[in-house]
């Protein structure tokens, strides 16, 4: 395309063939810092973000040490729902790279204070970077995969069987208590 003055106005064809380009790179996921915070204030309901942002944040509150129970009760939701979304791929690579990380700042600590090379740190650094890529990458294609799949899941059918009552009968036959027929006994 050719630099035009900034007095000159575009056509209308350049302005549709401009619409039509589709950009090479998009920005990768990143995760909002502050739905920690706001989660622990109890602002947030789980229901109401989307789901890389719902795996990111329970991975966050878990890496931080906090139970099930109390995260079920900040987000508003069950307990049952929080240990689904853990194991969810991005909440699993969020705690792998929240683990990287822990231990990319330990090994800066102990370069600091040892004075070691910094090779594992650069290592360590490498590592992060590739959990980040992987971990956009996933969600990209998990993205991908559910907009291809137009229809829904059919809805798990779970049939509960009622208890059975247990009925004691009697024998199908009665014996009688005292004979019968004959003649009584006399004393």
């Amino acid at each position: 395309m050719t630099r035009r003055a900034p007095d000159q106005q575009m056509t209308l064809l350049e302005v549709n063939v401009m619409a039509d380009v589709v950009p090479l790179h998009q920005p990768r996921w990143e995760p909002d810092e502050h739905l920690t915070e706001a989660a622990i204030a109890g602002r947030l309901r789980l229901g109401d973000l989307p789901r890389p942002e719902r795996a990111w944040l329970i991975a966050q509150l878990t890496h931080a040490g906090h139970t099930t129970d109390t995260i079920a009760d900040w987000l508003r939701c069950s307990r049952r729902t929080v240990q689904n979304v853990r194991c969810e791929p991005v909440a699993v690579l969020t705690m792998l790279l929240l683990a990287a990380q822990r231990a990319t700042d330990q090994a800066e600590h102990r370069a600091r204070a040892a004075q070691v090379t910094p090779a594992s740190v650069v290592d360590l650094a490498r590592e992060v970077e590739r959990l980040k890529t992987t971990r956009a990458t996933l969600i990209d294609q998990l993205a991908e995969m559910r907009r291809r799949c137009d229809t829904p899941c059919p809805p798990q059918i779970v049939i509960i069987h009622p208890p059975r009552r247990r009925t004691r009968r009697g024998p199908e036959v009665t014996l009688p208590l005292f004979e019968t027929g004959g003649t009584p006994c006399d004393i």
